[in-house]
């Protein structure tokens, strides 16, 4: 009876995410929800008794994934370029084979980003932690007060957007072919590794001190 339970628990949280991702939570409709998972809407509502409680369950399982994972990783002793490296590996991985889940977690991003920050807290993540341990792994930058905060942002952007952007990015510039596409998300990795720890210190007070030579 337990097992019979859980399966169908599991079954409807897929379709649920299959969705949610497609049409977010304003746009799912719990009818469409239950067809996919192949159950009437009465044994739905048995399970979930609102579309809410359905939706925390499914984003739940989706970010239970991703951010124990980046835990782990900021966690490590690692040195900074085998940190991004594995950092930059695992969500390049990771979206690549879910590629709707950027979209959802933009969605998140903006509709609920109180409830995303608390998951986020939960896992024992903490910013302000997080911020120093990275401030004293990177080299100093002129004139940046908030170092950290620009490499998470760099990171996080160079790593998301090419996937929350893919029906743009690759009807523009790969032919609308998602092999040429997979081809290119997956060199990102190391050229992202590359571009982000390539320059020391040194490199990077004279790329900004340098004064251009068109003035």
């Amino acid at each position: 009876m337990k097992h019979l339970k859980e399966d169908t628990e599991h079954k409807i949280i897929v379709a649920a995410r299959e969705v949610f991702i497609e049409k977010g939570l304003e746009g799912a409709r719990m009818q469409e929800i239950a067809d996919k998972a192949g159950i009437n809407k009465s044994l739905l509502h048995y399970y979930f008794r609102s579309k809410d409680k359905m939706f925390d369950a499914v984003f739940q399982d989706i970010i239970g994934k991703v951010i124990p994972e980046f835990s782990k990783m900021i966690k490590s002793e690692q040195p900074m370029t085998e940190l991004m490296t594995s950092f930059i590996s695992f969500y390049n991985d990771f979206f690549m084979a879910n590629p709707f889940l950027p979209q959802f977690f933009f969605h998140e991003i903006w509709q609920h980003p109180d409830k995303l920050a608390a998951f986020i807290q939960s896992q024992k993540i903490e910013p302000k932690m997080l911020a120093k341990s990275l401030e004293e792994k990177l080299p100093p930058v002129a004139g940046t007060v908030y170092l950290p905060q620009h490499m998470i942002a760099n990171v996080l952007g160079m790593t998301l957007f090419p996937h929350i952007a893919r029906p743009l990015f690759q009807r523009l510039f790969f032919d609308n072919n998602d092999e040429k596409y997979n081809q290119f998300l997956l060199e990102r990795t190391d050229f992202l590794v590359k571009l982000l720890t390539g320059l020391n210190e040194t490199d990077v007070l004279d790329k900004i001190q340098a004064p251009d030579e068109d003035f």
